[in-house]
């Protein structure tokens, strides 16, 4: 198998889900959004604030059916510029074949490593959330890597710099148990491991009636791109600490154009936050837990790290960007995965 095939096959497995299979969309007039009688009198909203990122969270890509696995960090080490021979070594010297993957000698590793505000003292901390593994490895014990994309092969030398991916090299020896393709997997690199040890859980979905969906007023956005739908199925998830309502939305071939969740706290019935997830050029939503077997899992809860609020995520595929983890706080802070898309 090429590299080009197997990355092709398997980039999008990493986001936090299987690869995506995007539902159909449609350009026909399509009826009002109709809801239930306790939203009919609700108001426009303004939009929240500005969402902020406080972590950089990266993904494990597999290498062919090689020993190694790679965690790129080229989103914050970008190598775009052809003239900057510090960033990588002249490709053309080390040849098509071997300059496919190759890991950097001292002085390219330093710059690597300077540049990214990473310490040889630092280490690599890994989580499966599914499989509720943890691994973590020193990161002078670590080789540093550069990797052609998966959009990229050989038929496409002489390579530029913006084919490779840049990381490290991880021996898939010590991921042994980690879920397929490590699409479940989440890396931090730094002093400290943020991961809690608590595991988290899968959303197990339950229908209600829409008149149980809480009253709250839509955005403008979303009013706005909800308008030419017609509300479907309602759905219902409890915790200790908060209950989740999920409301979907179809358009004219009553086929799910979107979802809107809704997260209160158990005790007060306050609503912490408030997503929407539609039908975009770039993203689909994803299917409930269940729904296509016992092993289709892609809505997650709890708490997943250590200093923050607990999270829930899984609700959309990406076809362009990264995914994101939602902070169930009204922060409204969202962590998009640095995950090296470059479709």
């Amino acid at each position: 198998m090429t590299t080009r095939s197997f990355f092709l096959s398997t980039t999008f497995l990493i986001l936090l889900s299987a690869c995506n299979k995007k539902e159909n969309t449609t350009t026909t007039a399509l009826p009002e959004v109709t809801e239930h009688a306790e939203t009919e009198t609700d108001t426009l909203q303004t939009e929240d604030a500005t969402r902020k990122e406080s972590i950089n969270l990266f993904t494990i890509t597999p290498k062919d059916s090689s020993d190694v696995a790679f965690v790129s960090l080229s989103d914050i080490y970008p190598v775009n510029d052809e003239k900057d021979t510090l960033a990588l070594p002249n490709i053309q010297k080390i040849g098509k074949y071997n300059a496919v993957y190759f890991t950097f000698d001292k002085n390219y590793r330093k710059r690597f490593l300077s540049k990214t505000n990473i310490s040889e003292t630092d280490s690599v901390f890994i989580i499966d959330y599914a499989k509720n593994k943890h691994v973590s490895f020193a990161v002078k014990n670590l080789k540093t890597a550069a990797m052609l994309n998966g959009y990229s092969s050989e038929e496409d030398w002489p390579y530029q710099n913006y084919d490779f991916m840049i990381g490290f090299e991880i021996s898939k020896k010590y991921l042994s148990g980690f879920s397929e393709y490590y699409r479940d997997a989440l890396v931090y690199v730094g002093k400290e491991n943020p991961f809690s040890k608590e595991r988290l859980k899968p959303i197990k979905w339950e229908k209600i009636a829409k008149k149980d969906y809480p009253s709250k007023a839509m955005k403008n956005n979303d009013r706005t791109l909800l308008k030419n739908t017609v509300t479907g199925n309602t759905y219902f998830y409890k915790t200790e600490s908060y209950e989740y309502f999920l409301q979907d939305y179809l358009d004219s071939n009553k086929i799910i154009y979107g979802r809107r969740l809704l997260v209160l706290d158990s005790k007060t019935k306050d609503i912490i936050i408030e997503k929407l997830f539609s039908q975009s050029e770039g993203t689909s939503p994803s299917p409930l837990n269940y729904e296509n077997g016992e092993d289709s899992i892609d809505q997650w809860t709890g708490k997943l790290f250590k200093n923050k609020p607990e999270v829930v995520f899984g609700f959309e595929y990406m076809s362009f960007g990264c995914p994101n983890i939602s902070i169930i706080d009204k922060s409204n802070e969202e962590i998009f995965l640095q995950c090296d898309n470059r479709h």
